[in-house]
């Protein structure tokens, strides 16, 4: 007769060593101020399942950046922390963000995309992420949020889109156009009608 072992359950960095190994690089790539977090007990804090702590890019997006930007949300990019579920990557990690404090009315309505409890809502169903999808794709979702929310706050926009300013390039006129008139220090382009002298 032999003893039988009794096993906890596995994690996902076990079971998925080669995901682990390229979400790290995917993220170091992406965004290399995050740090990775390894799992931790479920009663020590908030990252059970490990995950990613720190601050994102400001504009890590394949076109260059548009004119104003930094004076619409600054120089410090979001800070997040990108807790990942037992499941990964079967379930997208979800994503919380630090640097700014959504407000709970702000969490109640859906046009700010900020689901109960503070976390993104960055997809558009619960179908929407792919398991083979790389963890940036939800990080430069998070980067949009990030700018929505900012011209949400000043009121340049009433909703946050459903495509999101990593594929809708119409953001880019828009946070120009907004940053010229509201006070940001460039030359104005009297051509515009939007422009204010």
């Amino acid at each position: 007769m032999t003893d039988s072992v009794t096993a906890g359950p596995m994690s996902w960095q076990d079971a998925e060593p080669a995901r682990l190994k390229r979400d790290m690089k995917d993220v170091a790539d992406f965004a290399p101020s995050l740090e990775y977090q390894e799992p931790v007990a479920p009663d020590g804090g908030g990252f059970p399942h490990g995950g990613w702590f720190g601050e994102l890019p400001i504009w890590p997006f394949e076109r260059p950046s548009p004119e104003g930007l930094k004076e619409l949300v600054g120089t410090i990019g979001l800070t997040v922390a990108v807790v990942y579920s037992a499941a990964h990557p079967m379930v997208a990690p979800t994503v919380h963000p630090l640097s700014v404090q959504p407000t709970v009315h702000e969490e109640s309505r859906s046009t700010w995309h900020v689901a109960p409890g503070g976390s993104l809502c960055l997809l558009q169903s619960d179908g929407g992420w792919r398991p083979e999808a790389s963890i940036t794709e939800l990080l430069a979702k998070a980067v949009g949020w990030n700018i929505e929310y900012v011209l949400m706050k000043h009121g340049a926009i009433q909703e946050m889109s459903v495509r999101g300013i990593v594929t809708d390039t119409s953001f880019d006129d828009l946070i120009t156009k907004y940053s010229r008139t509201n006070g940001v220090k460039e030359a104005p382009d009297t051509e515009d009608p939007i422009v204010q002298n």
